[in-house]
């Protein structure tokens, strides 16, 4: 009588164990679809951005000497303008 107990409860536990084993793997199964949908939309998204980024970068390549020339500008006013202040800041030299 008591191994037909013990052989219930394990079969009971392996019955179990089964039905926690199978939505276990429809998780992992849902989980991997999912994964794999967010990775083709992922791929998706890289190759329609890819012209888009390689025009961004040939309009910065054709901007840059054009920066470059008014940040040398800029320099040249600044350099200018403290030059200017030091001559204001200067004391007033009279020939007597």
């Amino acid at each position: 009588m008591l191994w037909w107990i013990s052989g219930g409860i394990v079969l009971l536990s392996l019955i179990v164990l089964g039905v926690a084993v199978m939505s276990t793997a429809a998780r992992v199964r849902q989980f991997g679809n999912t994964a794999l949908s967010l990775q083709r939309r992922l791929l998706d998204g890289e190759q329609r951005l890819r012209p888009h980024l390689a025009q961004l970068q040939q309009t910065a390549e054709a901007m840059q000497p054009r920066l470059e020339a008014m940040q040398e500008q800029a320099l040249i006013i600044q350099a200018r303008r403290g030059q200017l202040e030091d001559a204001d800041q200067r004391p007033a030299v009279h020939n007597s």
